[in-house]
């Protein structure tokens, strides 16, 4: 008997309040894979959410709390006197949170005796140092070394320490962290529907958030000189002046935005498209990550072109080509070989289907996950 069969037998009336300030109720990895399959393993969930209509998806109770775009306000109204507030309504077994800012309401949660799992997506401390909304380097640099202490300092507090990668467990080695990493939710790949977008050439997609630091600049201009396809932007762009920026360059003339959809409709159009392309920008918090999107497109049977990190050579091996983000020239390239070659693109394709089929899935991970549900319970 698997973890998960055991959990499911036992677990059919534990309480499970994940909560978020920061996120969209629909995040990837919050609601799609770890409700959702809290929710299918017999646990009773809800998600606490900004700016939210209450309602319920997938066996998850929705709970919406009023929400800021105003960091300061985020941090101080929306945590304390709406997140925090609502969690103490909940009187949950476990509660999971997701965000560095809910920290002193996990804490909060804990001194009350209740059991909470913090779940790190990210290597906090370094993503400030990249984060354009923060002008000062000396500011910078102090706001790091403050989620570094806050973040050390507070783990051994929490009943579990839950990482998206192994460079973040690293990180808090010392409270044995269970590392769930973002693989996909696998689709059944012969029945994803097709989607209703015209397609004239050899397509390159990307998809997720749209924002300097993630190479979007240079992937748009190294379009400038590839004429026999096109680059397909699926998402969100962080700003309408970055947007701007973007449709000014000369490359954009073979770029089609999309524009967003939800988590469970984008392997429609990766399907539909023949590269996926991942081209973040080396800064800190990047070049040892475990981004989502490769793995979704490889789990649609796409080759891909990713940032020459060498933490992503390593792991990634020949599924990718590679090339320096900041270049277009290079990423250009890198793009050409494929768009050329379709025998290349489709024997990388092939193998890369194949891996996340055997290994870069959900279903698999998700085990790691139940297992930290596991170990909360017995503390």
């Amino acid at each position: 008997m698997t973890v998960s069969d055991n959990m499911e037998n036992k677990t059919r009336k534990i309480k499970v309040c994940h909560l978020t300030s920061v996120h969209r109720y629909t995040d990837n990895r919050v609601f799609f894979k770890e409700c959702s399959t809290l929710a299918e393993k017999g646990y009773d969930v809800t998600l606490v959410a900004p700016n939210l209509e209450n309602h319920e998806r997938n066996g998850v109770k929705l709970v919406g709390v009023k929400g800021n775009t105003n960091r300061f306000k985020r941090i101080f109204i929306t945590a304390f006197r709406y997140v925090y507030k609502e969690a103490r309504r909940q009187k949950a077994d476990i509660y999971h949170f997701h965000d560095t800012e809910l920290i002193p309401v996990g804490l909060l949660l804990r001194l009350s005796g209740k059991r909470v799992i913090y779940d790190v997506h990210e290597n906090n401390a370094a993503a400030i140092l990249s984060r354009s909304y923060v002008k000062s380097g000396f500011f910078k640099k102090f706001l790091s070394f403050s989620i570094k202490v806050l973040e050390k300092g507070s783990a051994r507090f929490f009943s579990a320490i839950v990482t998206a990668r192994p460079d973040i467990t690293e990180i808090f080695k010392k409270h044995n962290p269970f590392t769930v990493r973002n693989f996909p939710v696998l689709p059944d790949y012969d029945s994803i529907p097709n989607v209703d977008v015209d397609k004239t050439k050899t397509t390159v997609i990307y998809v997720g958030g749209m924002t300097e630091i993630r190479g979007l600049i240079p992937l748009i201009q190294a379009f400038e000189k590839i004429e026999n396809a096109e680059l397909w932007l699926l998402g969100f762009f962080g700003n309408d002046g970055f947007k701007e920026a973007c449709e000014s360059e000369a490359g954009w003339k073979n770029t089609r935005f999309l524009g967003s959809v939800e988590a469970d409709q984008i392997f429609g159009y990766i399907k539909k498209a023949d590269i996926g392309v991942v081209t973040f920008l080396p800064v800190p918090n990047h070049i040892t990550t475990l981004a989502n999107k490769p793995f979704e497109y490889m789990a649609c049977g796409l080759p891909v072109v990713m940032s020459n990190f060498e933490y992503w050579k390593d792991f990634f091996k020949d599924s990718a080509l590679y090339a320096d983000p900041a270049s277009a020239d290079d990423v250009q390239e890198k793009l050409q070989k494929l768009i050329d070659d379709p025998d290349l693109r489709n024997e990388m394709g092939q193998k890369n289907l194949q891996l996340t089929q055997t290994e870069y899935n959900w279903e698999l991970e998700s085990e790691v996950l139940l297992e930290a549900y596991e170990f909360v319970m017995k503390k």
